[in-house]
């Protein structure tokens, strides 16, 4: 308690140390306490599912294809349900869209349509009625819908007895069966194509797991391991049952199936996870660049009270009694800084969630709960033991004869406080790690910013569509249409090109693909794949695609015609390599059946665009004539000689005129896509400048701290130097010179680091390798700016010294 008493009483007494202290402390606990709470939501905690351990999901393995990460079909759904031992359940989801239509204006949803057994398997349970059970896949039931929360909240205002009532989907009435929380999420792996955020979900058809094609690969699979069972065990039962079908059916070819099984949670945080142990490293090092800076500091109060300790120990103080109450002072310092550093914290994670793209939407459900302050307050008292052994060091160095003399004659010419040099050292070393790390993903995002995906999404608005097979039941009407509506949005002032796509860039809907054969008899069960899109006449027109040979689709190219379809140089060069593509046959998959039994006539060649990811330069693509392959919805692009945005009510109105039952919906400018593709990069390039900062702030304090302080005490020595003759000049350079040579010696250590921490960043850099040199010089060069300005201010403070007033004083 005396300890307790006299470490607050000294902190009152120096109320600017106590304050850049606690700042300090504040910064670096408030970091770490920000990333740590998303780091406890994303990779930690469990998923809100029963038993969340015991789910796994499930990909069909088409690498042969060069797809790894495939989906899996209706009847594979049954095999494994039918064929596993290690497995109590298996369900399955597709996302896609819907319209809701009646009480109000019609509205597209976006719904997962699942297997009976889909919720009961994940454990989930409704707040309103019921989820699915075994009687609603009966012909004769009722067809029911489950609402999720906020469409139950906004579209029926919350009723709750919304259970049981009928509502129109699609023109159909089917039966609201319940209404799921508002805490309930779908948590799939990003590359399911599966939205946190589905309004609502059906059932999927009856017949899906007996009558569907063996590849027509759709479903998302999870299954759920019996008690005891692990994730290898899992493995192998499943990798048993893939040897077993691939005996059985003939379909499968010479390629046969395989299955890849990971754990749902691990799964799910595979993309994001290198990136969250990369902030999480850099808050770590901020940290203990913080920690420095206050052991530093505390350094240098316990030199400047070394009479008193002087005193102290000569009265009979022992060094273990001083070290106790320094480090009591470490730990009163630590635990108001962690109370800041909570604060700072919270304000941290508020500005990050506001920051965070959409494709990190997950990062909302971090917060600060007993586990992140169970974490802080375990960091702080580490943190507070560890800077309280600095000064410590300064006790077993103390010389009470030449201490209780006076100081100033005594004082030598070059910085002989070596705890308070070891620590500047630390601090540009580390900061030099940061600051790497930080230009490395500069430098990366920067090259994303450079990408060219191939296709100008400036001044371009888009809209999607989906007509209903109720009143659209042929592809005539289909086409008749999409026909009507292109003319309608061309005539639009200031609308200079018009064209349709099945996939928008970058969208979260789940891709289409499929093999192709360009040989007649080759096996098709080893057959590379492709992604499909469906695009009508004026489409790559209205979105700039580079034509490199044969022609764009026209109006003629409809169910009268051949059958046509054009191909990006990417397929051309793998498929016809120093050959035209023109005119050249092609067997391709546009019904999803896994088989490709469509054949048709390449008519042109486009350059490749990166439709799904601007970092990964995915596969071949094939494009059918949407007049001749019909996909719903289509997503349409407007391309403008004014602001996109400003025709968005035009466009509205327009459909409605047309038909007022169809929702116009995701109507936004082209750009946003590209915009968002490039936000994780951008999003974390952010985060990195902002911990560099931070740790260039207090590199730069330590530097200035440790230089000024160690010229205070060689006042006298200066003034002796001048009053001899020596120029003003010369004082500057000594006192540079011992303030650069430590910030070299910390640049060469961080270099070093460095080199070690950008290897672990690898997996995050785009266009930038590890060992780029300008990302390295760049940091150099920041921190030995910053000493240099931090050495400067006292070196000319020491030049102005008066040797009368300096020799006066001691």
């Amino acid at each position: 308690m005396q300890d307790l008493k006299y470490a607050l009483r000294g902190l009152r007494r120096s109320p600017g140390f106590a304050a850049v202290t606690v700042l300090t402390l504040a910064l670096g606990i408030g970091a770490n306490t920000a990333i740590f709470s998303v780091v406890q939501a994303m990779l930690v905690a469990p998923l809100p599912y029963r038993d969340p351990s015991r789910l796994v999901f499930v990909w069909t393995d088409l690498s042969v294809g060069g797809y790894p990460r495939a989906p899996l079909s209706g009847p594979e759904l049954k095999d494994l349900r039918d064929r596993t031992t290690q497995f109590s359940d298996f369900g399955a989801i597709w996302a896609t869209t819907t319209a809701l239509t009646g009480d109000g204006d019609p509205e597209q949803l976006r719904i997962g349509l699942v297997t009976t057994n889909f919720f009961s398997m994940l454990g989930a349970v409704p707040a309103l009625g019921r989820t699915f059970v075994p009687d609603d896949e009966s012909q004769a039931a009722p067809r029911t819908i489950l609402l999720g929360w906020p469409l139950w909240k906004v579209r029926f205002g919350g009723d709750s007895a919304i259970v049981g009532r009928r509502v129109q989907v699609n023109g159909q009435d089917v039966t609201v069966a319940g209404v799921m929380p508002e805490s309930f999420r779908l948590l799939m792996p990003p590359d399911a194509n599966v939205p946190d955020d589905l309004q609502a979900w059906q059932l999927l058809g009856p017949d899906v797991l007996t009558r569907a094609p063996r590849g027509q690969k759709y479903l998302r699979v999870v299954g759920r391991m019996k008690p005891g069972v692990t994730v290898e065990a899992a493995r192998r039962d499943i990798d048993r049952v893939a040897a077993t079908i691939s005996r059985e059916f003939a379909e499968y070819g010479t390629a046969g199936r395989a299955f890849t099984t990971v754990g749902l949670q691990a799964d799910g945080v595979r993309q994001i996870r290198p990136a969250l142990l990369a902030l999480f490293g850099g808050v770590a090092i901020l940290l203990l660049i913080a920690c420095v800076n206050v052991a530093s500091l505390l350094v240098e109060r316990a030199a400047s009270r070394s009479r008193d300790t002087a005193v102290r120990m000569s009265l009979g103080a022992g060094v273990a009694r001083l070290a106790r109450q320094s480090v009591v002072e470490g730990l009163v310092l630590a635990m108001i800084g962690a109370a800041a550093g909570v604060i700072v914290g919270q304000w941290s994670l508020q500005a990050l969630l506001a920051l965070r793209p959409a494709s990190l939407d997950r990062l909302g459900a971090a917060h600060i709960n007993a586990t992140v302050l169970a974490f802080t307050i375990v960091t702080t008292a580490i943190c507070g033991l560890l800077f309280s052994l600095a000064p410590v060091t300064e006790l077993f160095r103390t010389d009470l004869t030449v201490t209780l003399q006076r100081e100033g004659r005594r004082a030598g010419g070059s910085l002989q406080y070596r705890t308070r040099a070891t620590l500047v050292v630390m601090q540009v070393a580390l900061s030099v790690v940061l600051l790497t790390g930080a230009s490395l993903m500069i430098r990366s995002f920067l090259a994303v910013q450079r990408v060219d995906p191939g296709f100008r999404s400036d001044r371009m608005l888009t809209f999607k569509v989906a007509l209903p097979g109720a009143r659209f039941p042929d592809a005539e009407a289909f086409n008749a249409f999409s026909r009507r509506l292109q003319a309608e949005l061309a005539a639009l002032p200031q609308v200079t090109g018009v064209g349709a796509v099945s996939h928008m860039p970058y969208d979260n809907v789940p891709n289409w693909g499929g093999p192709y054969i360009t040989e007649k008899g080759a096996d098709d069960s080893a057959a590379p794949f492709a992604d499909n899109r469906a695009v009508s006449p004026g489409f790559f027109e209205a979105a700039g695609v580079r034509l490199v040979e044969g022609r764009f689709f026209t109006e003629d190219d409809d169910q009268r015609a051949q059958p046509v379809v054009i191909v990006d140089e990417q397929l051309a060069k793998r498929a016809w390599p120093g050959r035209s593509a023109i005119g050249q046959p092609i067997a391709c998959d546009p019904f999803a059946s896994g088989h490709p039994r469509y054949s048709a006539t390449v008519v042109g060649v486009v350059g490749h665009l990166r439709h799904r990811s601007l970092i990964e330069d995915l596969g071949d693509q094939v494009y059918y004539a949407e007049r001749q392959i019909q996909r719903n919805p289509m997503a349409y692009v407007v391309r403008t000689s004014g602001d996109p945005a400003a025709l968005a009510p035009t466009v509205r109105q327009l459909v409605t005129n047309l038909d007022p039952e169809l929702p116009v919906f995701d109507v936004r400018p082209l750009a946003d896509y590209v915009v968002g593709a490039r936000a994780a990069q951008r999003f974390t390039s952010i985060l990195a400048v902002a911990f560099a900062a931070v740790a260039l702030l207090l590199a730069s304090v330590g530097v200035y701290g440790v230089i000024a302080y160690a010229t205070t005490r060689r006042r006298y020595e200066f003034g002796v130097r001048l009053a001899l003759g020596a120029h003003p000049r010369e004082v500057v350079t000594l006192v540079l010179r011992e303030g650069l040579r430590l910030t070299a010696l910390g640049l060469g250590v961080g270099i070093v680091g460095a080199v070690l921490g950008a290897r672990a960043l690898r997996s995050q850099l785009f266009g930038v390798t590890a060992m780029d040199a300008s990302s390295y010089a760049a940091a150099v060069l920041a921190i030995a700016l910053v000493a240099f300005a931090a050495c400067w201010l006292p070196a000319r403070r020491a030049s102005a010294t008066s040797p009368l007033v300096a020799m006066k004083a001691e």
